[in-house]
């Protein structure tokens, strides 16, 4: 073990590294978000004025902000100073995840309303949802759902693209390069792998015993890391 982040007074839920690998983000139940020094452990700053737990964390590309997401709200800081940019409102219901575009402009967040939201200065869109991602370079998104993932054109809303068979997606997220889209599943326990451009399932992850909550790419895009509720 190199380090136990500790300060936390209820359960920690969601956790992302900075894009540089120096800091770590993490959200609790005690309704705040924390701010870590990698290298150290050491807490760096902790954002606070959620009226409910946060279960959903992210950072822009930069790693100059910070996203949190609570009930019916998100809210962007800057991690410098811990200074509240923006609130987003809109969902009913808890916001289970949520990430920024490769430009920071754009926030997508999903939440246990089924739904997924695309707040921009002016307008939202909505579609039936498990998980949600941006590619590398912001210009389309996923949209995981109950036996089918879907592919979105960022700036317009439109459908580009279906991945069906599917599952039920809990997890999806782009490669680095944006050429792949990896998901999690749910009853089926898999871990599937696609080819963005055509669609065409490119391999199967199988192993677990239960829902796969999580997938990701290492950051060379060679590996590919799930995890389940079955505690693997």
């Amino acid at each position: 073990m190199l380090h136990t982040f500790e300060g936390h007074s209820h359960w920690v839920e969601p956790l992302a590294f900075s894009p540089d690998g120096t800091r770590v983000l993490s959200g609790s139940w005690d309704k705040t978000a924390r701010l870590w020094d990698v290298a150290t452990g050491a807490l760096l700053r902790t954002f606070e004025g959620h009226s409910r737990g946060v279960a959903s964390v992210a950072f822009s590309p930069d790693g100059a902000r910070v996203l949190s997401g609570s009930d019916r709200t998100i809210r962007l800081w800057d991690a410098a100073t811990g200074a509240l940019l923006r609130s987003f409102e809109g969902h009913p219901s808890l916001v289970s995840s949520a990430a920024l575009s490769s430009g920071g402009a754009r926030v997508l967040s999903d939440s246990g309303d089924d739904s997924i939201t695309l707040p921009d200065m002016s307008a939202s869109e909505r579609f039936s949802v498990f998980g949600v991602a941006f590619s590398p370079d912001g210009a389309r998104m996923l949209s995981g759902g109950e036996g089918t993932i879907r592919l979105w054109d960022a700036a317009t809303g439109a459908l580009l693209s279906t991945f069906e068979k599917s599952g039920r997606a809990l997890s999806v997220v782009f490669s680095p390069d944006g050429t792949r889209v990896l998901a999690g599943g749910g009853k089926d326990k898999a871990v599937r792998l696609w080819d963005a451009a055509t669609g065409t399932l490119v391999r199967t992850f199988k192993g677990h015993s239960s829902a796969v909550n999580s997938v990701a790419f290492s950051p060379d895009g060679a590996r590919v890391l799930s995890g389940s509720r079955d505690m693997t």
